[in-house]
């Protein structure tokens, strides 16, 4: 069935169904932008880290691992699914943009914020063993990316 434009979740219902599922989270819409800050408690085996999700209906959400710093926790190595990595922002690669995982019929709540602590759980892994295994599409890390450290 076609998807048409009128499909699209409103920016005011996303930000219910994000304070609803995730109330720890505080967010406002501004100038047609939702911007959504949340700590996502992953439990003792996986920590805690803050998020920034900012999305338009114009193009595809964007999230920040904002706490910890990445950059500082990996020593400068980059992960693997990342979009910018330095040392004051981090943009995580959460889905393959054309492979329709994602479209404005979806709710933020129900699949990117999972998706991002998801992405925190295997970024772990990563950080123990030194491979990825949440799979996913992306261009391959440059050699000197691979990580190993066992905590």
């Amino acid at each position: 069935m076609k998807k048409y434009a009128n499909d699209t979740v409103s920016l005011d219902k996303q930000l219910y169904r994000l304070k609803k599922k995730f109330p720890q989270g505080k967010g406002y819409i501004k100038q047609g932008t939702l911007v959504w800050h949340c700590n996502l408690m992953l439990g003792d085996e996986y920590g805690d880290y803050k998020i920034k999700l900012i999305y338009d209906l114009h193009s595809s959400p964007k999230v920040f691992a904002v706490e910890p710093n990445l950059y500082e926790l990996t020593g400068g190595v980059e992960p693997p699914h990342i979009y910018i990595f330095n040392e004051d922002v981090t943009k995580l690669c959460l889905f393959y943009p054309s492979s329709n995982e994602w479209s404005s019929d979806k709710y933020l709540s129900e699949t990117v914020v999972p998706w991002a602590c998801l992405w925190f759980m295997y970024f772990n892994g990563w950080m123990a063993t030194g491979k990825w295994y949440g799979g996913g599409k992306h261009p391959e890390p440059k050699k000197n990316n691979i990580r190993g450290r066992v905590f």
